[in-house]
């Protein structure tokens, strides 16, 4: 008889959860990642859809029986830790409701608290941040940057030198100013800080003060060197003199520098004659200001002896006649005709000048001084009333 056929023995059937377990795992990880995507890309997520009956679609005297009771708001439990931060520029601490700035210097307030994992970081699907440098690490990426030149180099944010202003330096050995990079954080449209020069995310940053001795040095340096650079220029012309009084330098050298000492002492002796001219002919303006005023008050007594002031009718007279010989047709203050066919009355100054008598009133009702002055000559005067005629009013 033929042997009987060898028969394999059945694998094992599979139960339900192992088969859907690796379906699950695919399930999850394709959550995590996209929960990672919507927290890193700062994406809000769509507001949920209720499936069923609406408020609307329920009769006005049945209440919803969905309606979600309210909300308590639970105090928060308070830890034996001190709730507290730390400014990066001057070290204080600052209590959480202080604000967003520090109570000494007015910084802002740093944005160092490490951000949740997220699940995806927790399964290693995403790089997870890394952890916070040490003090050797931080020396490191200080090292980089000396060797770099950062400090020989402007911010990138702002452009402008560092010098002693307060500055931080990133984990990835990158320099800036703490305002420059504040600012940038402050305006960061994602939640993942990144650094402005090479991007790197999760970033960690220190106050540094490195470069601020060098600046210093620096500084010195260029004061030393305007103040030695006026020194040289102050002695300089004493030096060529005595260089050249020795009979040292090529002739035409020694020749133009004394031409233009020559020319520095006459413009000097010009200067001071001009100046002494000046000052006499200033002298004499003055001599002559005061001896017109002294023949003006000796004059003026003289008129007041001989009674020069006072108004004769012959005096008046010759005034008419000599407003009579000008013909004026217009007044001087309204512009306007004077003319003979109205009875309007004229009045004549002492100073021969012809005006209307309303015009003149209203002119002396609002002249500010206390001596009136003729609208035309502005010299004093007496006034008397005219016809229009030329002939004076009885």
């Amino acid at each position: 008889m033929p042997p009987p056929p060898s028969t394999k023995p059945r694998p094992p059937a599979k139960r339900l959860v192992t088969a859907g377990q690796g379906l699950s795992t695919s399930l999850v990880n394709a959550a995590a990642l996209q929960d990672h995507l919507v927290r890193s890309l700062n994406l809000s997520m769509p507001a949920r859809v209720k499936l069923g009956k609406t408020k609307a679609a329920l009769p006005p005297s049945q209440p919803s029986s969905r309606s979600t009771p309210p909300q308590v708001q639970t105090p928060d439990l308070t830890t034996g830790y001190r709730n507290v931060w730390v400014c990066d520029s001057c070290t204080l601490e600052n209590a959480e409701e202080s604000g967003s700035r520090c109570s000494a210097c007015g910084s802002f307030k740093p944005n160092n608290r490490r951000s949740k994992l997220s699940l995806a970081q927790k399964k290693g699907l995403v790089q997870a941040p890394p952890p916070k440098l040490s003090q050797n690490q931080w020396e490191d990426c200080e090292a980089k940057a000396e060797e770099r030149g950062d400090t020989m180099h402007p911010c990138s944010i702002c452009r402008e030198s560092f010098g002693v202003q307060p500055k931080v330096i990133l984990s990835c050995s990158h320099m800036f100013h703490h305002n420059c990079l504040a600012s940038f954080e402050r305006f960061l449209r994602t939640n993942q800080r990144v650094c402005p020069l090479c991007r790197k995310q999760n970033y960690q940053k220190r106050h540094t003060n490195q470069g601020e001795r060098g600046y210093r040095i620096q500084c010195a340096v260029k004061i030393q060197t305007f103040v030695r650079g006026y020194f040289a220029r102050r002695r300089f012309p004493a030096l060529l003199r005595q260089y050249f009084k020795s009979g040292n330098g090529s002739p035409r050298r020694r020749q133009e520098f004394y031409a233009s000492k020559i020319s520095n002492i006459s413009d000097r002796i010009v200067d001071a004659i001009e100046a002494r001219e000046d000052s006499i002919d200033a002298l004499l303006a003055t001599f002559d200001k005061s001896l017109t005023l002294s023949r003006h008050v000796f004059n003026n007594e003289q008129c007041d002896d001989d009674g020069g002031h006072v108004m004769t009718s012959d005096k008046w007279n010759a005034m008419l006649e000599k407003a009579a010989l000008r013909d004026e047709k217009e007044c001087p203050i309204c512009i306007n005709a004077i003319d003979s066919s109205t009875a309007k009355l004229v009045a004549l100054l002492s100073c021969s000048h012809v005006l209307h008598a309303d015009c003149l009133h209203a002119f002396e009702a609002f002249n500010i001084y206390e001596v009136h002055l003729c609208p035309v000559c502005r010299s004093n005067y007496e006034s008397r009333a005219v016809n229009s005629d030329m002939t004076f009013a009885a």
